[in-house]
């Protein structure tokens, strides 16, 4: 696991080198820079196979090809296997070598054979390539400056910046979808110059004439059909041979792996399976404000049966509001505090990789919002027309939000929630969930890998009927009648039956404080004259919204030292002030 960075048509080695020192929290093992041509790229690693001969950049045999990887290839060895057999010789057991023969014998191509999560980059010179996994588990940005004649990319925002011409305009259409549906949709993110790779997707960057830079845009990793058991224990087994194939993978690393454990189906279902294959030890981790949290005790319960050495973190509400601005620069978004990155460190000191459920829930229509979606629906509606009312905003700011309202706009049961689906699917989990997991742990160079965001496992979720998916006020189906083969039997119907929690319970203490905080301290005279006011429906959104203009825009991503929320209107006001205006453009 790795952090990436690169230019390309023209290279500033000074920049290069400040970019890669920004990623070095996601890689703190070693570190690497390549210059080719147009091209240079740039990494850290966290090493967790073969630290000897995994070291990036790497290069091609000739040379070139040059490689930067930040992800884990989970098919690596199968797929080691097939080059070997068409005369491809390896010198070391490390992915990032795999891919590298892959994407030399077949290009870009070789997309379609990688199963895992992963972001990279690579460059003969003379073009560059970039391609992100199926799901958008590993992040990759990208901005073109210079009038279109050089593109920057990263693994983080942070690192982006480091790159002075990237304008640090806002971006409005982005703020819309945030405050409407608490998404960003597509490519989008908060700054207009700054876009994401896709998941799933490819980008190849050429020179054109007089410079300016030609960009071709790829899609891979489509769902592939899949022809259902008809039986229903058939269709049980199928679902659990995937799970077992996803996590058996998974947990290969030349360190122990752990699990964050809520004691949920999701988390539980993969301690089961992770401690039925053997692995040892298997250290499980469970965090909430308070002892008292349920998540706490129904982890401990199967942690002691299934023999895992199990920890627990206790955040305090006070803390964590506390470490919100820090939160916000680790997540790069003006999101709340969750508990990993405040877990991460603790856990770090056990493990490099952990597991965790994500994904599940969006597979198998695990939400109460998949079960009864109109009122979902209905919240965000009434969003876009508060906004609407404000006469703020620009037709071309609410293009996306009410193309995605239109098509969740219909009368019809079953269009309305395969369209839920498909939204919870393609938007909240890349851009809050993965997000969270990624850079709340990365901040600390702790790797979190999602056994259930398997293409093998989607294609299977995706092929089932809505019965396997909802049962009355049953949810997840299929996967509860998986769990009751694979959990111990003292404590698989509790946990099969346990109501569902969100994981903002477990910071629900830290939430209402700051929404108090904010109320206090926003001040009113400041909304009102606010470039992007209309945008917060609450204080707590100005506040957040504030924190990370202050914090990206005017500082590119660093926190001064001691700063505190309560500083944000008062010793930084006119610094505030100042970084609003350059975010208004």
């Amino acid at each position: 696991m790795c952090g990436i960075a690169g230019m390309f048509g023209g290279v500033d080695e000074r920049v290069l080198s400040r970019m890669r020192q920004r990623l070095v929290h996601r890689g703190p093992d070693g570190s690497g820079t390549a210059v080719l041509g147009h091209a240079g790229l740039t990494s850290t690693r966290l090493s967790l196979l073969d630290f000897e001969t995994g070291s990036q950049p790497m290069r091609g045999r000739t040379g070139q090809p040059v490689l930067v990887y930040n992800g884990e290839l989970y098919n690596h060895q199968a797929l080691r296997s097939r080059l070997e057999a068409r005369g491809v010789r390896f010198e070391g057991r490390s992915d990032t070598e795999v891919v590298l023969r892959a994407f030399e014998h077949e290009g870009l191509r070789c997309v379609e054979e990688l199963e895992g999560m992963y972001a990279f980059a690579a460059t003969d010179g003379e073009q560059l390539w970039l391609a992100r996994d199926a799901f958008g588990i590993k992040p990759l940005l990208y901005a073109l400056v210079d009038g279109g004649r050089r593109l920057v990319f990263a693994s983080e925002l942070k690192a982006l910046l480091e790159e002075p011409a990237v304008p640090r305009h806002l971006d409005r259409a982005s703020l819309f979808e945030w405050s409407t549906l608490h998404n960003v949709l597509g490519d989008k993110t908060f700054f207009h110059a700054v876009r994401e790779l896709p998941a799933g997707g490819t980008l190849t960057v050429r020179r054109g004439p007089e410079g300016v830079l030609q960009l071709e845009q790829g899609r891979h990793g489509g769902t592939r059909p899949v022809e259902l058991p008809t039986e229903p224990e058939a269709l049980v087994e199928a679902l659990l041979s995937r799970l077992r194939a996803s996590v058996e993978g998974q947990r290969v690393a030349d360190h122990a792996v752990g699990v964050f454990l809520s004691g949920g189906l999701d988390s539980s279902l993969l301690t089961a399976l992770l401690t039925a294959q053997g692995a040892s030890p298997v250290h499980t981790f469970t965090a909430a404000e308070s002892v008292d949290h349920p998540d706490v005790r129904a982890s401990r319960e199967l942690a002691a049966l299934l023999g895992t050495e199990h920890h627990e973190y206790l955040f305090s509400s006070e803390r964590l509001v506390r470490a919100l601005p820090e939160t916000i620069v680790t997540l790069e978004a003006p999101m709340e505090a969750s508990l990993v990155e405040s877990a991460a460190p603790h856990i770090r000191g056990h493990v490099k990789t952990v597991l965790c459920g994500d994904g599940a829930d969006e597979l198998f229509a695990g939400y109460a919002v998949h079960a009864s979606p109109e009122p979902w629906v209905r919240s965000s509606m009434e969003n876009y027309n508060r906004l609407i009312r404000t006469r703020r905003v620009a037709p071309e700011e609410c293009r996306e939000t009410k193309a995605v309202l239109s098509t969740l706009s219909t009368r019809e049961p079953q269009v309305l929630r395969e369209a839920v689906h498909r939204f919870f699917l393609d938007s909240p989990l890349r851009y809050s969930h993965l997000r969270v997991w990624d850079h709340g742990s990365m901040a600390h160079g702790l790797e979190v890998r999602v056994p259930f965001l398997d293409t093998r496992v989607r294609d299977l979720a995706l092929a089932l009927p809505w019965s396997w998916r909802l049962r009355g006020e049953t949810r997840k189906v299929l996967l509860r009648e998986v769990a009751r083969r694979v959990l111990p039997a003292s404590i698989a119907e509790h946990i099969i039956q346990r109501p569902k929690l969100a994981a903002p319970s477990a910071v629900a203490g830290a939430s209402e404080q700051l929404r108090r905080l904010a109320e206090t301290l926003v001040p009113a005279e400041h909304h009102e004259g606010h470039p992007f006011g209309h945008y917060c429906a609450r204080p707590i959104d100005l506040l957040r919204l504030d924190l990370f203009i202050l914090l990206f825009v005017g500082r590119g991503g660093r926190l001064p030292e001691g700063f505190r929320t309560e500083d944000l209107y008062g010793a930084y006001r006119e610094e505030l002030l100042a970084a609003l205006a350059r975010a208004a453009g």
